[in-house]
C-alpha cells in the first residue's frame, strides 16, 4: 500500500494506466500525475484551462473525461440565482494523453444537465454519465450523441452508476433524508427508462455511498463516504465486509476509486490523500479480497 499526500482541495477523481496516477480536486483546472510504482514520484500537471469544479476521472482510450458543472461548490450547495456561474453551460472534458495539447469542452449543448460521475460500459464502447438531474446518459465520444434514461423517482441523489451485465446496472444514490429509499440496487434498461429489478432495502448500514467499481468474480466495491469505509458486498448485496477503514490502512472520507484488473491494483480517492492498494484474492481465498 502507498499513500500519495496531496495537500490540496478535496480529491474528486482519480484513475490509473500506464504505471501512472491520475487525480483531481474539486474546484481545480489541474490534474495531478505521480508514478504508481517505487519510488511513486509525483511527475507534473495536466492544465485544463477553463475547468471550474470537477467531480470525477475516467480514463477511455488513452483519453481522460471530467464531468464539470463548472459551478463552484458554494453556489451547487446554495443554487445562489446571484452567481456569475449560473448561465454557464455544464460540460464534460477530454484531455488526450496521447497528444499533449489537446484539450475538448464537449456536451455543452445540453445546457444545465448537472453532469457528475462517469464509467465504462462492459463492452468498452460507451461512457456512462451519472446526473444529479434523475436521468442518465450513454454516451459515445466518437459520435458525441448521448442517449438519455431516466430513472426511477425513487432514486433519490443518484451518485454513480455502473454496468454488472448486458442490460443490468448498479446504482449508488445518497437519500439522506429519505432513509426508506434505496441506497445501492440493481436496475434495468428498458429502452430509455431503468427501473428497479429487486424490493427496496434500505441497507442503514451505509452513510453517502459515493463511488461503485465490480471486481473480476462479481463482488461489489462501495464507498462508504460518511462511515469511512470502503466495503466489499457479495453478489446479491445481502452480505458486506470492510475492505478498508482508518484501522486498517484507509484514511478518513474516501469520494471515489478505480480498481484496474490487468494488475490488481485498487487506487482510492481520499478527502486529502490518494492510497494506492494491491488486492490479493489468492492469499485470502475466494470468499472475501483483502490489500497488502
Amino acid at each position: 500500500m502507498h499513500s500519495y499526500p496531496v495537500r490540496d482541495r478535496g480529491v474528486v477523481g482519480v484513475s490509473i494506466h500506464n504505471s501512472k496516477i491520475y487525480c483531481i480536486h474539486c474546484e481545480s483546472q489541474w490534474i495531478k500525475v505521480y508514478g504508481a510504482s517505487k519510488p511513486y514520484n509525483f511527475f507534473y500537471k495536466i492544465d485544463v484551462s477553463g475547468m471550474k469544479n470537477p467531480s470525477d476521472l475516467l480514463l477511455f482510450d488513452d483519453c481522460l473525461y471530467v464531468p464539470d458543472n463548472r459551478t463552484p461548490k458554494r453556489d451547487w450547495f446554495i443554487r445562489n440565482p446571484d452567481s456569475d456561474h449560473q448561465d454557464i453551460d455544464h460540460c464534460i472534458w477530454k484531455i488526450s494523453l496521447k497528444y499533449s495539447a489537446s484539450r475538448e469542452k464537449l456536451l455543452t449543448s445540453l445546457g444545465k444537465w448537472w453532469p457528475w460521475s462517469l464509467s465504462r460500459t462492459l463492452d468498452g464502447r460507451q461512457i456512462i454519465i451519472t446526473t444529479k438531474a434523475q436521468v442518465a446518459y450513454f454516451w459515445s465520444p466518437t459520435t458525441n450523441e448521448p442517449v438519455m434514461v431516466t430513472l426511477p423517482a425513487d432514486v433519490r441523489s443518484p451518485e454513480h452508476i455502473i454496468e454488472l451485465s448486458v442490460g443490468l446496472y448498479l446504482i449508488c444514490s445518497d437519500p439522506r433524508y429519505h432513509s426508506s429509499h434505496r441506497k445501492v440496487c440493481k436496475l434495468a434498461c428498458y429502452g430509455k427508462e431503468m427501473n428497479f429489478t429487486e424490493s427496496p432495502s434500505d441497507m442503514k448500514y451505509l452513510d453517502n455511498p459515493r463511488h461503485l467499481a465490480k471486481l473480476p468474480d462479481g463482488r461489489i466495491l462501495v464507498i462508504d463516504h460518511f462511515n469511512h469505509r470502503i466495503l466489499i458486498m457479495g453478489k446479491d448485496l445481502r452480505s458486506h465486509k470492510v475492505l478498508l477503514c482508518p484501522e486498517n490502512g484507509g484514511e478518513s472520507r474516501p469520494c471515489r476509486i478505480a480498481y484496474d484488473s490487468g494488475s490488481n491494483l485498487l487506487l482510492v480517492g481520499f478527502h486529502l490523500s490518494v492510497g494506492l492498494y494491491s488486492l490479493n484474492f489468492d492469499v485470502i481465498g475466494p470468499q472475501w479480497a483483502n490489500f497488502v
